[in-house]
């Protein structure tokens, strides 16, 4: 089971900006876009910051910055090792500089 996280304020699209998405046994996967300088853990937080900018899951649901920021940075995969054998990374994807998962690439 996986959940999408979108962000909604002034000057983000009408449906929202795609964060990332979190999956039950997987690390949060932000979702880069470049044109809009968000490659990274930092550049994300600043623009969710920002006054007017709220965090929607998917179904509708606000989620408050700093549950939605503890709950997508400091997670951790239950086991790296599972994850590292059955997992192949997208051509699209990488890591920032404190090591979080980014995709460079539509998804949900």
């Amino acid at each position: 089971m996986s959940t999408n996280y979108y962000a909604h304020g002034p000057d983000l699209p009408d449906g929202g900006l795609h964060i990332g998405q979190h999956s039950l046994g997987w690390e949060f996967l932000f979702r880069a876009h470049r044109d809009r300088g968000l490659i990274s853990t930092h550049s994300w937080h600043i623009l969710l910051c920002l006054p007017g900018v709220e965090i929607r899951s998917e179904y509708g649901t606000r989620v408050p910055i700093g549950d939605f920021w503890a709950d997508s940075i400091r997670r951790i995969t239950f086991d790296g090792e599972l994850t590292k054998r059955f997992y192949t990374p997208q051509k699209d994807e990488f890591r920032d500089e404190r090591g979080r998962p980014f995709l460079d690439a539509d998804f949900s």
